[in-house]
This record gives structure tokens, C-alpha cells and sequence, in this order.
């Protein structure tokens, strides 16, 4: 019965039937209904499942004892195939979600107009960055010309110029529009808005939720399918022929620029 069972899952049910046309293929290279991507590493439809990205159900299989087969076999060119599918899909959702980020930030940036008083208080705080600057620099003179009670008195100087810096800073903090809008910040690698008052546990329920795992994942995958299937390639050119469309010509572009090389 478990040999049995095997023979269905790599080969369908249906092998010995008299009325079907044989074929010794394993069901990875005939079925349509197997979930590639879950056969090869995993299926995009689990990882953002209960997210804003969630994609739904996955409408095709997922035969884990199916997957077990695949992953023990050893054929590399349906595995290079299944690998720039997935590739193919990993590259379009940083790409998606780079665009989302980058909207966002310019969304961001467009609600917080500059002020008249914040110019103002911008332009005294850059003049005394300045000052601060030459300021040290006679620090720096009078410590080697050892004219130590000179360096004192500048550094109070110094002091008192960065405590009015901090002062004009704090001033436009402290301002309720500027509290409101600059409590949103963006992760840099899922798009999720958060405020930058959250509470250290808040922060790590974010970088353990799965709309920031799956994406930490993604971006991990895009990298490491690149050097697969270039790596396959450079054992067999012929493969290029079998990859995604959205994956073929960079991979054609990476092989022609180390063949220069």
C-alpha cells in the first residue's frame, strides 16, 4: 500500500488504467494542477496568509508527499524550471513593494510642508553648526599651542551654542503639527506604516508579524534563486530556453557579461 501510494503521487492514479495513454513522466512534468513553486521551496499563497497581501487560496495542489519526491529526485532541469518561476514571482513583489514604499514616502513628505517659523529656525540652527565648526577648530589650535584657558572658554562657548541648537530643535518638536506627522515612519522592507512612539514590544510585534517575515523572506530568495539558476545554466545553456520569460534575459545577460569576462 505505501509503495502503492508513492506510485500515485509521482506517476497519478491513473497509471495503470488500460484507457489512458501511458506516460512514465512524474506528475511534476504533466500535472497542471501541482502547485510548482510549493514543490520546489513554498507557495506565495501561505506566506502573506491573513495579511493586506494576503493572496488568497492557492488554486492549485499541494501535494507534500509529492514535494518530498521532487526534492529527493535528481532532476535539476524541472527544478531550474520551478526555480525562475518562483524567482519570477519574488522579483515582481520587491519590485511592487519597493514602488508601494517609495509612493508612500513621497506621500509623507508632501504632508509635511515647511513653515515659515521652521525655515527661520532651520537657518539659526545651520549658523550655528558653523559657528561650532570654526569653533573647534580654535579649540584644536589652542590645545596645541597650549594655551589651555583659551580652549576652556571656547568650549563654553561651543557649549552654549549647541544648548541654543538643541533648544530651536526642540522647539520644533515640540510643535503639535510636527508631533503628528513625524509619528509615522516606513519599513523599509514591507511598506508597513508604524509610529516612531511604539513601545519596544509593538516594534517586535511587527518584525515577527508575517507581513514583515514573508517579505524578509522574499528578499532573501531573489538573491539565492539568482545564483541556482545560474549556476544550472552554466551546467547546461540549454536550460535557458526553459526559464521564465520575466527571468530568461537577465539570466542571458549575466551569462554573456561572464563569458567577457
Amino acid at each position: 500500500d505505501a509503495m502503492r501510494a508513492m506510485m500515485d503521487d509521482l506517476m497519478g492514479s491513473n497509471r495503470n488504467d488500460l484507457n489512458a495513454q501511458h506516460d512514465s513522466r512524474p506528475r511534476w512534468q504533466t500535472d497542471d494542477k501541482i502547485c510548482k513553486k510549493f514543490l520546489f521551496r513554498w507557495c506565495p499563497h501561505e506566506v502573506f496568509h491573513n495579511t493586506k497581501s494576503d493572496l488568497g487560496a492557492c488554486p492549485l495542489r499541494h501535494d507534500e508527499r509529492l514535494k518530498e519526491i521532487f526534492e529527493e529526485s535528481d532532476d535539476s532541469k524541472y527544478k531550474t524550471i520551478f526555480a525562475s518561476d518562483l524567482l519570477a514571482y519574488c522579483e515582481q513583489a520587491v519590485s511592487d513593494i519597493d514602488t508601494s514604499i517609495k509612493r508612500t514616502k513621497a506621500r509623507l513628505a508632501q504632508e509635511r510642508p515647511m513653515l515659515p517659523g521652521d525655515r527661520e529656525t532651520l537657518g539659526k540652527m545651520a549658523d550655528i553648526t558653523a559657528q561650532v565648526k570654526v569653533l573647534q577648530d580654535e579649540v584644536e589650535k589652542f590645545g596645541n599651542d597650549g594655551e589651555i584657558e583659551k580652549a576652556e572658554e571656547t568650549m563654553q562657548k561651543i557649549n552654549g551654542l549647541l544648548a541654543e541648537k538643541e533648544a530651536l530643535q526642540k522647539s520644533i518638536d515640540d510643535d503639535p503639527f510636527w508631533q503628528k506627522e513625524k509619528a509615522q515612519t516606513i519599513c523599509e522592507v514591507c511598506g508597513a506604516i508604524a509610529q516612531s512612539t511604539d513601545n519596544d514590544q509593538r516594534k517586535q510585534n511587527h518584525l515577527d508579524g508575517k507581513q514583515h517575515k514573508g517579505f524578509v523572506m522574499i528578499r532573501a530568495t531573489v538573491p539565492e534563486l539568482r545564483q541556482y539558476i545560474d549556476e544550472a545554466v552554466a551546467q547546461d545553456p540549454s536550460l535557458v530556453d526553459s526559464l521564465h520569460a520575466k527571468v530568461r534575459p537577465s539570466v542571458v545577460r549575466d551569462r554573456d557579461v561572464k563569458e567577457k569576462e
